[in-house]
């Protein structure tokens, strides 16, 4: 670690870049919010290391910089959204948010959309689902899916790394249940193999499901549409975003069932740490943990994302923030 930023600091360096580079100052402040919260979480791959990716896209046209969203379907418990080449930030929160609205009053609703960017970490929108108190499960992937014509491919490189959360609300007080994760948990064909070879081939194939069952849902069905599929005006625009959020009132009592989360998620967290792990955590906690102290002191920047905000800033004609 080289130094920390404040978190309010990285979210206007954040959205001053985005701007730089033709992103409206609504659209551009909530997408650095996104990426600046990730790092807050200590998710490092998607915080604002993504900016390396996202200001050449903005830059060199191939997403658009100022899409107009439009609604495709919308039925009492579902949306359908055409992103218009745009960043997925912008279309997967207004989906998120559209589908939250719509299980309140039906108890049960979906929302897809495609024709947009990448939509970061799926933790984003479970959380804004958590921010209402509701149950949510929510995919991401890629609707240009090829086979490989690597002739030594094997199976396990079909797939990419597409994303996935489910979020189970609790009462406030402690860690929310959040498990934000990549589908591909054994990085590259090879180490899938050695993980067979090892004795856990069972999660080397639960895997490799996830990888499928996200780009189906997330980037087949969600982000391509068969006859009524525009033609792709944006090359970065290969996305969908799929998500489904559910009342627990649904089914029974929100509040007891609320309150039964809060008591075992807390209950769970006073047993033993795993072996080789510092404390006990449950999915959602390190990263509760990491955004309440980090908040206060600031988020740790590594030599090598301080080396690439440096270089944006560069390339930008902006200062850097502020370190502490």
């Amino acid at each position: 670690m080289t130094g920390r930023i404040e978190a309010e600091a990285l979210h206007a360096w954040t959205t001053q870049a985005l701007g730089a580079v033709g992103v409206p100052a609504e659209d551009a402040t909530l997408i650095a919010r996104c990426l600046v919260d990730v790092d807050l979480r200590g998710v490092r791959s998607h915080g604002t290391r993504q900016l390396r990716r996202y200001i050449p896209e903005f830059r060199d046209g191939q997403v658009n910089r100022t899409p107009s969203i439009t609604v495709l379907r919308e039925t009492d418990n579902s949306l359908r959204l055409d992103g218009d080449g745009g960043a997925g930030y912008l279309v997967a929160t207004r989906a998120t948010d559209g589908a939250c609205t719509k299980a309140k009053q039906v108890g049960l609703a979906l929302a897809s959309s495609r024709n947009h960017g990448h939509v970061g970490s799926a933790g984003i929108y479970g959380r804004r689902v958590l921010s209402h108190g509701l149950i949510g499960w929510c995919v991401a992937g890629a609707a240009d899916w090829l086979l490989t014509e690597d002739p030594a491919a094997t199976v396990w490189d079909g797939m990419k790394a597409p994303p996935m959360c489910f979020v189970v609300p609790a009462d406030e007080g402690g860690p929310p249940l959040v498990l934000d994760m990549n589908a591909n948990q054994f990085g590259a064909a090879a180490q899938a193999e050695a993980a067979i070879a090892a004795g856990f081939g069972k999660s080397v194939f639960g895997s490799l499901g996830m990888r499928f069952i996200s780009t189906l849902l997330g980037g087949i069905l969600a982000g391509s549409a068969g006859a009524e599929e525009p033609e792709r005006v944006y090359a970065g625009a290969t996305r969908g975003f799929f998500l489904v959020v559910i009342d627990p009132a649904l089914i029974g009592d929100a509040d007891v069932f609320r309150a039964q989360v809060r008591r075992i998620v807390d209950e769970s967290l006073t047993l033993k740490p795993l072996a080789g792990a510092e404390i006990a955590a449950v999915p959602g906690t390190l990263e509760w943990r990491r955004e309440t102290e980090w908040g206060t002191e600031g988020i740790p920047i590594t030599e090598d994302h301080r080396d690439l905000l440096e270089m944006i800033a560069m390339e930008l004609g902006l200062d850097l923030p502020r370190w502490i």
